[in-house]
């Protein structure tokens, strides 16, 4: 990865793209690895998907993943191979449930829009620790991530009751989102402590 992303990085600072300042080195590199692990991710996915023969699955695994995650945050991985790593994961293991029960309980519904409500408007947005984000959006992501976890809902309700069993994946992928920015704010809690106990003790 790093020496692909040095590649990238020298081909566009040569063609006089981007100059030399270290800060604007800093930036382009990040969002290269970004857009690199990015795409990695998808498409390690969609293989996943023709592997498992659940290609329409995996896009709608892919939609709704990436549209919630980049308005609710969550748990990101310490390096790229393991963010790569934690999504094939996680969409295989989703698929297996996913494709071994039937969400027509109506005490999982219930059990599940309040939990993804809940966890959504408790801890949502989760910053990226690489990408702060200001205070003043903070208020209109969070109302955004309400709003679209509501809708992707009713939309998996609606599917499963028409006998769509694409909805149990809607609902599932939005339990594993859920799940994500919990794992995150607990990390999160976890390291705001483990420095604060560094710094008693100096």
């Amino acid at each position: 990865m790093n020496n692909l992303v040095s590649r990238i990085l020298s081909f566009l600072t040569k063609q006089k793209v981007i100059n030399q300042d270290e800060d604007t080195q800093a930036f382009y590199r990040y969002g290269i690895e970004l857009c690199i692990s990015s795409i990695l991710n998808i498409l390690l996915v969609l293989i996943i998907g023709v592997i498992l023969n659940c290609i329409l699955e995996s896009i709608v695994f892919l939609v709704i993943f990436i549209f919630l995650r980049s308005f609710m945050g969550g748990y990101h991985a310490s390096t790229y191979f393991r963010c790569n790593l934690l999504m094939c994961t996680s969409f295989t293991l989703l698929f297996l449930i996913y494709d071994k029960i039937t969400l027509t309980n109506t005490f999982f519904f219930i059990i599940s829009i309040i939990y993804i409500f809940v966890s959504t408007l408790i801890f949502c947005p989760v910053e990226n620790p690489n990408k702060p984000i200001p205070p003043k959006k903070q208020g209109k992501l969070k109302i955004l991530s309400i709003i679209l976890c509501i809708a992707f809902f009713v939309l998996g309700v609606i599917f499963i009751t028409n006998n769509i069993k694409l909805g149990e994946m809607v609902i599932l992928t939005e339990l594993l989102i859920s799940c994500l920015v919990i794992i995150a704010k607990i990390k999160e809690r976890s390291l705001k402590k483990n420095v604060k106990n560094y710094c008693k003790s100096d």
